[in-house]
């Protein structure tokens, strides 16, 4: 499966630009040290490095998993890195990856698993208003807060694209050394748990369905915040495009998602959360969805 994903020239175009969110899990009986993470960045990377991406690298508790953030639009690190090291040094590898060229995460892991559309959760959602009146979803029990915002618990989820190459990118060619971007003006940054997000995409299969409507013509939110335990993972903001000539105002996004809210279901039952599944019809809305894409499956 590997193969259709990487972008090595042969299967895919090598002008898109790929961020790839790789998580690599230690056997039981091991721990990935400070040392043994950097060379699985580097190996991953392959030698070419990583293609206009900043690279970040985050061991995790215990040294049970290191995840790694890189480009992969011009290598063919991660195919070389499952066949020689998945299954018997490591114990697996799950990967997210945005192309840019589409609009949603694609997730998968091992060598030759099934890719799908990713799935992230969140549950609660702060919105503010241009007329300070609730927002007009009706299914919504909205609490209005002090600093303005109408707020509402939901366990929800939705698809999206996290892309990482910045507006000041690191160049083709970018390592684990390589001096970061300097952050973005302070009236823009997202933070997140890797590298700033400058222009995320759209929600794609929100649910509950009726989030929808909060983007829609006749709403009256201006600025949308979705949060999981507290921290934003999607923000999408009513106001001009600067970088386009319609002076019209328009929704943009930026997006924060990371393994913390990832609810694909299978990730989810590999790491013990089973409880924070999705409803079933969500997953299967999922599956009709990717098998039906026609532009995820041109180079399959």
């Amino acid at each position: 499966m590997w193969r259709e994903l990487l972008g090595d020239g042969h299967t895919c175009s090598v002008s898109n630009i790929f961020t790839d969110f790789a998580r690599v899990y230690a056997r039981a009986d091991s721990r990935i040290d400070e040392v043994e993470a950097q060379w699985i960045a580097w190996m991953l990377l392959g030698p070419r490095g990583s293609y206009h991406v900043p690279v970040c690298n985050r061991r995790g508790p215990q040294g049970r998993y290191v995840d790694v953030q890189y480009g992969s639009g011009k290598g063919n690190g991660l195919g070389e890195f499952c066949e020689n090291h998945v299954g018997w040094a490591y114990s697996a590898i799950w990967v997210r990856r945005f192309d840019e060229g589409g609009s949603q995460d694609v997730i998968w892991h091992d060598a030759d698993g099934p890719s799908r559309f990713c799935r992230y959760g969140f549950d609660e959602v702060r919105v503010t208003t241009a007329d300070g009146r609730p927002p007009r979803a009706p299914e919504a029990s909205w609490r209005r807060h002090p600093d303005g915002t109408w707020r509402v618990r939901v366990a929800g989820s939705y698809r999206t694209g996290n892309n990482r190459s910045p507006r000041v990118g690191p160049g083709p060619s970018a390592t684990p050394t390589t001096v970061q971007p300097p952050p973005d003006p302070a009236d823009l940054p997202l933070p997140t748990p890797t590298t700033p997000s400058i222009d995320g995409e759209e929600l794609t299969s929100i649910h509950p369905s009726w989030l929808d409507s909060l983007t829609h013509d006749d709403s009256t939110a201006t600025l949308i915040e979705y949060r999981w335990r507290g921290r934003v993972v999607h923000w999408a903001s009513f106001q001009p495009d600067e970088a386009c000539l319609d002076p019209d105002p328009d929704w943009r996004h930026r997006s924060a998602d990371d393994w913390d809210n990832c609810l694909d279901a299978e990730f989810l039952r590999l790491t013990g959360a089973a409880d924070l599944l999705a409803p079933e019809e969500v997953y299967e809305r999922d599956r009709r969805d990717w098998e039906t894409d026609s532009w995820y499956h041109r180079f399959t």
